[in-house]
């Protein structure tokens, strides 16, 4: 069974996190999927206290490993060495993603490939301060690290990672139960469609 690390953090932007947490919570018989945090509770932009399940180490022991966004919670995070210390992650072997300014933390830690990455339209003038080129598509992967823009682009990077470890049917089937009905076949082209163009290799 793989294991997912959903990374998090006081003021983390609502959906960013529990779409993902929504999405991987369902399936149960093939990857365990946890909510991880420097303290037990964490507070979200809108005031929702949430219950981690584990501490950030567990991240560099996970298959998988996504980081949510916050416009004022990326910043702290970043501003925190007791946040940033914690990660020893490693591209090699496992799948590493960010939502959004999250890609603003993976950029800190070394993690983007070529120096590029999708992100919110609202983060990209931070990225590039950080010595990262915006890329405008909603999901960019590059290897075993992607990274999407928009909250919404959930939907491709948890497809992406889908897709990854066992397959582009397998990553549809994930998807379709959050899809709007009579819509099926209109998204899965989008989702698929938005996986291939931002493969940069």
């Amino acid at each position: 069974m793989k294991t997912i690390a959903l990374v998090a953090f006081d003021q983390f932007t609502d959906i960013d996190l529990f779409l993902m947490w929504d999405i991987l919570g369902r399936n149960r018989h093939d990857w365990q999927v946890r909510i991880v945090g420097q303290q037990r509770e964490l507070r979200s932009a809108h005031g929702l206290l949430v219950a981690t399940h584990g501490a950030l180490d567990e991240a560099n022991r996970a298959d998988v490993v996504l980081f949510a966004s916050g416009r004022e919670g990326v910043p702290a995070a970043l501003a925190d060495p007791g946040f940033m210390g914690a990660f020893q992650l490693d591209p090699g072997r496992q799948l590493i993603g960010s939502m959004c300014a999250g890609a603003l933390i993976l950029a800190a830690l070394g993690l983007l490939p070529g120096r590029r990455a999708s992100t919110h339209p609202d983060a990209r003038g931070a990225l590039s301060s950080a010595g990262v080129e915006p890329d405008e598509r909603p999901l960019m992967s590059i290897g075993n690290v992607a990274t999407a823009g928009g909250c919404l682009a959930a939907l491709y990077l948890v497809g992406w990672m889908v897709e990854r470890l066992f397959s582009a049917e397998k990553s549809l089937q994930t998807l379709r139960p959050v899809l709007p009905s009579g819509q099926y076949d209109l998204y899965e082209k989008l989702i698929a469609s938005s996986i291939l163009q931002g493969r940069c290799g």
